[in-house]
């Protein structure tokens, strides 16, 4: 196999890890989730507020609004990333989409 495949060859140990795992019972080739990973849940209340915070002030940063709200950095750029959809552009929050608002 090694011949045919070269460097995207697997590994002996890995194929005789996931056949340790499939005789344990495990058919789902999905990662377990690991501990202490957090999952990022936010709800209507934090995404307004950080929402408020950034409307009053467009050149506040994450730091001073995981201050006030007292919330963790990654959920604060997850909500503005993801769920506001906005950007800084010249140390500004400004939406990635522009409307004629």
């Amino acid at each position: 196999m090694k011949e045919v495949y070269r460097e995207q060859c697997l590994a002996r140990c890995t194929i005789f890890r996931w056949c340790q795992r499939y005789e344990a019972g495990r058919v789902n080739i999905k990662d377990l989730p690991c501990p202490g990973q957090t999952h990022v849940v936010t709800n209507i209340a934090t995404i307004s507020a950080v929402d408020e915070l950034i409307r009053q002030n467009c050149r506040i940063t994450t730091r001073e609004i995981t201050v006030e709200l007292s919330i963790g950095k990654g959920i604060v750029n997850h909500i503005i990333h993801k769920k506001l959809g906005n950007g800084k552009v010249c140390a500004q929050w400004v939406p990635k989409y522009l409307s004629e608002n």
